[in-house]
């Protein structure tokens, strides 16, 4: 077992130090001591890749962002990125849809060459309507003159064959430096390293060149021109991400995410394995997983994935099965076993594994990084309703603040969001190519001010209305008349939104799951004092309180 392990980890080392592989672009003339040249400054190269490993070269961020259906949208990724976000990763590609559609591709991938445009679908312009250049700076020009959208402008983008924009420069992920300076065919390797705003793309599928199809899509069509004509990925995209999280039903359907890997840990590995092969050599290749269902399958889980060749794994402390009204209390404890099982299998103390769930408020992050020793804690729920989570500078949990305070925190976050999507509108991804962009921005808006809505369910409905609120300038008109409701507020106390946690949309399953559980305990011991008179109930409940104070005595002592 020990020999076969070795081989592996041999082999799994050989994928990732694999030699670039050059598309030739050299002429028939070619001599061959430019072919030695050529060699020789690969291998340079090569030699100069090795040491730096996926997670250094991702920076070795703390904070992260989940994948989240519709909701890692572009604008987004840059609000929670202002705010402390280090690592980010886009929404979840399923793998065959993409590689069948173009048409799919652009209006779910919302990454681009650097320098280049970003998409602004014909739903985002939609979105747009009303909207007015931003000045000063001017970001973006609609129309020459900056005036206003006209319903003719967005006829007219809509009829277009090929897909336009608005100007707006994507700059994600840009790579810094490294201390080697080597160069091959003008690509020098300082410009490879490092990422300074580090982005994974997530896919999920359950076929290996379905899914390796998927990845080098998204690597051609978001590779600087001049690296893809060298053969080499020089691109925002630092790794892809493999979706085995995913408790959904739509997965259970599709035979991915989390159903996947309690079907066939083998076929995901499968899947590693030929990603690894497959990609090139600067492009990380991980694995989001959840809990086994059979606790005892934990350890020979990670080793699979390690042995496959995986070089990074998010684990989400909790099982497919504990999901929305059946949420549990996140298990960091499966959490620093994983860490643990990872770093001694592979024989690399500094493993990354990232910790996934639990974490409700800014205090949480170091809390969990020490309690499972994880390389970095992963937001998403929470990170959705406060984007600033993250952030390390004079941060206060909510619990902290004020009411007054914490209202204004959060409609700041909107008014923010907001603006970045005048700049880059969500494309309309899964939810539909008429109003899918601005059903994105409804969705974020909704979850930055939940406990507000809902204390103005006229507003709310208004908001949630398919056609009463269909724009970001009508979003934006909303806000304000939210802002002037509780602008004359003396008493804040009095509100339901005051009771921080309870109102808070992150809380919404587990209040109701703590209810849930409550209400079927009280079932059963009404269920068992049935029958019985008044003075049987009453020594029943004696008897019940006596033996929890004397195990509580037994605990003391």
């Amino acid at each position: 077992m020990q020999s076969e392990r070795q081989r592996l980890l041999f082999t799994s080392a050989m994928n990732r130090r694999k030699t670039v592989q050059c598309f030739s672009s050299s002429s028939s003339s070619s001599s061959s001591s430019s072919s030695t040249t050529d060699a020789a400054a690969a291998a340079d190269l090569q030699s100069s890749l090795l040491p730096c490993c996926y997670w250094e070269r991702l920076g070795c961020p703390k904070t992260v962002m989940a994948p989240m259906v519709a909701q890692s949208d572009l604008a987004f990724r840059k609000l929670c990125r202002a705010y402390g976000t280090e690592l980010c990763f886009t929404q979840m590609i399923h793998a065959h849809n993409f590689v069948s559609s173009e048409s799919f591709q652009w209006n779910h991938l919302d990454v681009y060459p650097w320098g280049q445009e970003s998409y602004v679908s014909p739903s985002g312009f939609r979105a747009l309507k009303g909207c007015k250049s931003p000045s000063p700076p001017p970001l973006f020009l609609l129309e020459e003159d900056g005036c206003e959208v006209t319903m003719d402008a967005l006829q007219q983008q809509q009829q277009q064959q090929y897909p336009k924009n608005n100007g707006a420069i994507y700059n994600e992920g840009p790579m810094g430096t490294c201390t080697k300076n080597a160069s091959w065919n003008g690509m020098e390797t300082d410009d490879i390293h490092h990422h300074s705003h580090p982005l994974i793309v997530q896919i999920a599928g359950n076929n290996p060149q379905t899914m390796s199809k998927a990845a080098k899509v998204i690597l051609e069509r978001t590779n600087h021109p001049q690296a893809a004509a060298n053969g080499w990925y020089r691109g925002p995209v630092a790794g892809i991400d493999i979706n085995c999280g995913c408790p959904q039903g739509i997965a259970k359907k599709g035979r991915y995410g989390a159903f996947l890997m309690e079907e066939s840990e083998d076929l995901v590995c499968d899947i590693i394995s030929t990603l690894k092969r497959d990609l090139p050599s600067n492009v990380g290749v991980s694995c989001k997983i959840r809990l086994p269902l059979q606790e005892d399958k934990l350890q020979e889980r990670i080793w699979k994935l390690i042995d496959a060749g995986v070089d990074l794994i998010t684990v989400h402390g909790r099982t497919l099965k504990e999901n929305k009204t059946k949420v549990r209390e996140c298990n960091w404890d499966a959490i620093a076993k994983v860490v643990q099982i990872a770093r001694d299998y592979s024989q690399n103390p500094d493993f990354p594994v990232i910790a996934n769930g639990g974490i409700e408020y800014s205090s949480d992050v170091d809390r969990c990084l020490t309690y499972t020793g994880a390389s970095a804690v992963m937001s998403s729920e929470a990170l959705l309703e406060n984007p600033g989570i993250f952030q390390q500078s004079a941060a206060k949990d909510d619990l902290e603040l004020s009411p007054e305070v914490l209202f204004q925190r959060q409609v700041r976050y909107c008014h923010e969001y907001l603006d970045l999507c005048t700049v880059y509108p969500p494309l309309p991804g899964s939810l539909g190519k008429v109003g899918g962009s601005f059903n994105c921005i409804r969705a974020h808006f909704f979850k930055m001010v939940h406990r507000y809505l809902e204390e103005h369910p006229d507003l709310r409905e208004c908001l949630g209305h398919p056609t009463k609120v269909t724009s970001i300038n009508e979003a934006r008109q909303l806000l304000y008349q939210l802002e002037q409701r509780y602008s004359n507020v003396t008493d804040w106390s009095v509100l339901r939104s005051s009771n921080v946690r309870k109102s808070s949309w992150y809380r919404r399953h587990r209040e109701a799951a703590i209810t849930s559980r409550m209400s079927t305990r009280g079932q059963k011991v009404e269920s068992e004092l049935s029958g019985l008179s008044i003075e049987e109930k009453k020594n029943v409940m004696r008897e019940r309180l006596r033996k929890l104070r004397e195990q509580r005595l037994s605990q003391v002592q």
